[in-house]
């Protein structure tokens, strides 16, 4: 009996322990995409990030030893988490004009959800040749199957005349402009169109995102 108890104590205390370090490990990476985010990748600093995190500057090295493995790391769930999101649009297996229409929607809502996001992107990534090599490799290999997917629907709808003709390329870069440029634009939106309270602004979203859905569309008509 003692055996039993004794082992049972040990397996709680190491749940325990387990348990702690996942908090803190996410506490770290909220504290450093928050410090990312706020003063770009260039200015960040892992001290700043600890203080951020309420952890020691040795506890944050402990978990990630530089500033470039927490990007990385941040970096790779917001992609992953992209992916689980178009995943669960290509499980639905509508039409063409379906899976569009939620590939548009999903872009769209995850950007919401990442708002300081695009921005961020533009600055560190695109005008870094490193950083845009890095990026492109860790965000190809989870977003080709999704793109391949489509193209190929779109293909066949264009050799039926379904709709005009116009390139994979064109078409999703048609969707991340028209997408993002709402939230490039949010901080003089927010001024000017005075938004009173959190469902105000959803509402506007909901609402720029269907528009959004229907121009894609419109535009796509033969």
């Amino acid at each position: 009996m003692q055996t039993i108890l004794s082992n049972k104590v040990v397996r709680n205390n190491h749940n325990n322990m387990n348990h702690k370090e996942v908090n803190t490990e996410q506490v770290i990476l909220e504290a450093a995409e928050a410090e990312f985010l706020e003063k770009g990748y260039g200015n960040a600093k892992t001290v700043a990030i600890a203080r951020r995190a309420g952890v020691s500057h040795s506890m944050l090295h402990y978990y990630y030893r530089t500033k470039e493995q927490l990007f990385q790391r941040i970096f790779k769930e917001k992609v992953q988490a992209l992916s689980k999101m178009f995943s669960m649009v290509f499980e639905q297996q509508v039409d063409f004009t379906g899976t569009l229409r939620l590939l548009i929607q999903t872009q769209f809502r995850f950007v919401a959800q990442n708002q300081q996001l695009p921005l961020f992107i533009f600055r560190e990534i695109l005008v870094s040749e490193e950083n845009r090599a890095w990026a492109i490799e860790t965000l190809f290999p989870h977003l080709f199957p999704f793109l391949s997917t489509i193209e190929k629907m779109l293909s066949i709808e264009v050799s039926k005349g379904a709709v005009r003709p116009i390139t994979m390329q064109d078409l999703l870069m048609n969707i991340i402009s028209i997408n993002i440029s709402v939230f490039i634009a949010m901080p003089i939106l927010k001024e000017n169109l005075h938004f009173d309270n959190d469902e105000m602004m959803e509402n506007f979203l909901e609402e720029r995102c269907e528009s959004n859905v229907q121009f894609i569309l419109n535009a796509l008509r033969p």
